[in-house]
């Protein structure tokens, strides 16, 4: 509801008699627009209703203020959207009543800065914020922390703690070696947590975890660590729906076996040597960036990602992808059986995404071998968008390439579509490909031709553009770039 997010924005900025002044001046502006229909709870209209009476009613000269007839019920309720913790200190100073209903706050925030302003202990003014809440269900802390502090906060909000984040900063800041393990290890005391959030994490060994069994979203961002830290991590969360690893580095080899999993993002930062195992019956959503090897053993995949900036995908094993609408392929240099085991799984696929510069084994770069247009677009009926890179236009644009192409061919379901050109070799072959695209394409209503790292900028490149150009005035979709 905008309108109690705004006199909540209002509110929270409150610290003396200011506040009666500040908020019957909104009430002035906002009584005209409310009706029944702003609030769905019956029983927060009916009180709304009598509070706009009762401010009729109120003495003109302003001695009397609109919270002073505000029913408690609309006061919580407006309280309760605030959740900066400089914010809830300010509304906790107003009167006893705001004190107590801020004591009931739902979800707490505390920034990173918190404290600078006037060189004070962060560590304090979270800890005596926390132990004074009486329901908190959601907890966010970006600013410094100790473990001591942590233990008194989770062992004080245990039993409603449901969302957890942190910024343990291990990585930035000169700490004891066992720093986050020890700040790792408390977090056992909140086995009823459903969300953990974890920023900066150094873990060499596995943390003491208690089995999580109401946690099914994990997310790490920024962390260094060894492969039996994440394995320990990841067996103490078997109930995991949504696990994210973001910018994480040490990782060798790693295995996520989850019978619950549907959602996984693995971005791992580094060589882009690791070798990933994933074995989730149920998974959806995968993303995984930084892997030389991967194995995906039973899913029920429709959207697939996989990506290694810094490395080389040398090896790819995935089961049959039945459901899939979705998959992105990128990366410098890719093993081409993986490019085919990808591609040959997916009869259902809808939008493609290869931005793959090489093939080749070793560190020898090759380029794409010859790809026959009609057997691909055949083997991919169902697909409505595309993005393909040089590599894959220049392996759909070879001398044989049109060699099976018919009058009567047609791609029925295409409708936008994105190309990359980086050299004018083979033109002819390449322009027409383009053609065949245009004319066999009868819902084509976007298809760009991008320009990128042109090499070879010479006559040849500009008559290549020039006829481009011209197949642009004749097809109306046909955009350059």
């Amino acid at each position: 509801m905008g309108i109690d997010l705004e006199v909540g924005a209002l509110l929270s900025t409150v610290y003396t008699k200011r506040a009666h002044r500040h908020f019957n001046a909104f009430w002035m502006r906002t009584t005209k627009m409310l009706t029944p229909t702003v609030l769905h709870d019956v029983a927060l209209q009916s009180a709304l209703l009598i509070t706009v009476e009762m401010y009729m009613d109120v003495d003109s000269s302003g001695t009397q203020g609109l919270m002073d007839v505000l029913p408690d019920a609309i006061i919580h309720h407006v309280l309760s959207n605030i959740k900066n913790a400089r914010d809830v200190a300010a509304c906790s100073c107003v009167c006893k009543k705001w004190k107590e209903f801020m004591s009931q706050s739902l979800i707490l925030h505390f920034p990173r800065n918190l404290g600078d302003e006037k060189n004070a202990c962060s560590d304090r003014i979270v800890t005596r914020m926390v132990l004074s809440m009486t329901a908190l269900q959601r907890l966010t802390v970006f600013c410094h922390f100790s473990p001591i502090s942590l233990v008194a906060w989770l062992s004080h909000a245990k039993s409603t703690l449901r969302h957890l984040e942190l910024r343990v900063d291990d990585l930035a800041e000169k700490q004891p070696a066992n720093a986050s393990v020890l700040k790792m290890d408390e977090l056992s005391n909140c086995s009823q947590l459903q969300v953990l959030q974890l920023w900066g994490v150094l873990l060499s060994e596995k943390p003491r975890w208690q089995t999580f069994l109401s946690l099914h979203t994990l997310e790490i961002v920024g962390a260094r660590l060894k492969d039996l830290a994440l394995h320990g991590i990841l067996t103490a969360c078997p109930a995991l729906i949504n696990l994210t690893l973001l910018g994480c580095s040490g990782v060798q080899y790693a295995t996520v076996a989850m019978a619950h999993l549907k959602h996984c993002r693995l971005d791992f930062y580094g060589p882009g040597d690791c070798c990933i195992k994933i074995v989730a019956p149920r998974l959806e959503h995968l993303e995984v960036q930084g892997a030389a090897c991967l194995h995906v053993g039973e899913q029920n995949l429709r959207h697939l990602s996989v990506a290694n900036n810094a490395g080389r995908v040398k090896w790819l094993e995935i089961g049959a992808l039945y459901n899939l609408k979705s998959l992105s392929l990128r990366g410098v240099q890719w093993c081409w059986e993986s490019v085919v085991t990808a591609l040959g799984q997916a009869p259902a696929l809808e939008d493609l995404s290869m931005k793959v510069e090489f093939c080749g084994k070793g560190n020898k770069l090759e380029p794409f071998p010859e790809v026959d247009f009609v057997d691909f677009f055949t083997s991919h009926s169902k697909l409505k968008s595309f993005e393909l890179h040089g590599a894959m236009f220049a392996a759909l644009s070879q001398k044989n390439s049109l060699s099976k192409l018919t009058p009567f061919f047609s791609i029925d379901n295409l409708e936008r579509g994105s190309l990359t050109v980086r050299s004018p070799i083979n033109a002819d072959q390449k322009l027409a490909t383009l053609e065949a695209l245009l004319k066999c394409s009868p819902k084509l209503q976007v298809l760009v031709v991008k320009v990128s790292q042109m090499k070879n900028c010479d006559a040849v490149a500009d008559l290549l553009f020039a006829r481009i150009a011209e197949l642009e005035t004749k097809h109306g979709c046909l955009r350059i770039e």
